[in-house]
């Protein structure tokens, strides 16, 4: 007869037998994706979906050509699959993320929930926190559009890790594969500078690292936490902050820096041989003495302009107004704003024309789009059109299943 000590000790392991057996079961069991409130001619991973279920992780739903689904992934967030979308879903409620197969997925959201959207080049989701409504379509031949109803939706592609945000109101098309950039002979794009340091950023879609040669041409991004410096031959030298994009040009016997978005900053050792240029303005010294400026391309469009050491000169595009900014001033132009009211004009440049102004050596980033641009990215139309209106048509559907909706047709090129 067994002992008092020889039962527990059986009875400890039967249960931890038990346990051991039943924990694969439990450490298996997929996270809750969302409730379905609306679905016809649906199906998830092959079976029926209907109204009033579950979607889990890892789980696929694939919507009919007249087909709806609108999934509650929050409390207060919503997705709806159109007509002909296959969508596969990862993640647990309030942080989703959504492979697009095929077809329109829209997404709406109140508050800080989560959720991205996945092609297979690029991954798509709301930037900040607050309110956002967007639609991403991926068409037949792989390309895909993405439109920002409400708020600023952030864009990255997932090879290079390079981000472009997509303002309010706008819709982009997306390639189908994101271009290598084109192989060149280093001896066809003529030397302007050398990379004295680089932290987080890239050229022409590259990791950038010390030491390289900077050609006409030349794109170079960095990240949040980016930065890097460039001397311009023989003497000046470029300051890349972070989260900037600048495109060095050479079109004639001068440098120009073409700032597309973020902050960058010259020191002129009196060479007058550079300029910094955006959309709006071009800065450059007003005279051979050694001077330092910077120039930012704000998120709302607004330009900061800031003379470090020795004037600065800002002549406004296309009015060829030119502006003297003073040693330890600095300016800040809003987007909306003609001129520049607190600075007093130049006598004699409102007739000056600059240097004709060649073409780049590759197509600048669409205006638009901030954060590391991609001149890939093509803006195509403002957001508003058929797509968004039916995406939102389906978002604001009532739970249960009925008639199906129509497919979302995403904003023509």
């Amino acid at each position: 007869m067994r002992t008092r000590h020889e039962r527990l000790t059986m009875l400890g392991l039967v249960i931890l037998m038990a346990i051991s057996a039943f924990a694969p079961a439990l450490a298996g069991t997929p996270a809750v994706v969302g409730k379905v409130v609306r679905s016809s001619h649906a199906t998830v991973d092959g079976g029926a979906l209907l109204s009033n279920g579950t979607i889990l992780s890892g789980e696929a739903v694939t919507v009919g050509e007249d087909g709806v689904v609108v999934l509650n992934y929050s409390p207060t967030g919503r997705a709806a699959l159109t007509g002909s979308t296959s969508v596969r879903f990862t993640g647990a409620r309030g942080n989703v993320e959504a492979q697009l197969l095929a077809g329109t997925l829209a997404v709406e959201r109140q508050n800080n929930d989560a959720f991205v959207v996945k092609t297979s080049t690029y991954k798509i989701e709301p930037q900040g926190a607050g309110r956002s409504e967007f639609v991403v379509a991926l068409l037949p031949d792989k390309r895909a559009t993405v439109e920002a109803q409400h708020g600023r939706v952030v864009i990255t592609e997932t090879r290079s890790g390079e981000a472009y945000t997509l303002l309010e109101g706008q819709a982009a098309q997306i390639p189908a594969t994101p271009p290598a950039p084109p192989a060149r002979a280093e001896e066809q794009h003529k030397v302007i500078g050398k990379v004295v340091s680089s932290a987080g950023a890239t050229r022409n879609g590259k990791v950038l690292s010390g030491n390289e040669w900077v050609h006409d041409g030349d794109a170079i991004s960095t990240g949040a936490t980016g930065r890097a410096v460039v001397q311009l031959l023989p003497t000046n030298i470029v300051t890349i902050r972070e989260n900037t994009y600048v495109l060095f040009t050479l079109p004639v016997d001068r440098v120009w820096l073409r700032l597309q978005n973020g902050t960058v900053m010259l020191e002129d050792k009196g060479d007058s041989n550079a300029l910094i240029a955006t959309t709006r303005f071009h800065v450059e010294p007003n005279s051979s003495v050694s001077s330092t400026f910077s120039v930012a391309v704000r998120p709302d469009d607004s330009t900061m302009i800031e003379a470090l050491a020795g004037d600065a000169k800002i002549r406004e595009i296309p009015f060829d107004q030119a502006y003297l900014l003073p040693a330890g001033q600095k300016t800040l132009v809003a987007s909306n704003v003609l001129g520049l009211p607190k600075l007093q004009p130049i006598p004699g440049t409102a007739v000056e024309k600059t240097t004709p102004e060649a073409p780049p050596s590759q197509p600048a980033p669409t205006p638009g789009v901030k954060g590391k641009s991609h001149t890939t990215l093509i803006i195509v139309a403002a957001a508003g059109g058929a797509g968004i209106a039916g995406a939102v048509a389906a978002l604001s559907g009532g739970g249960g299943g009925g008639g199906g909706g129509q497919p979302v047709s995403p904003s023509a090129p």
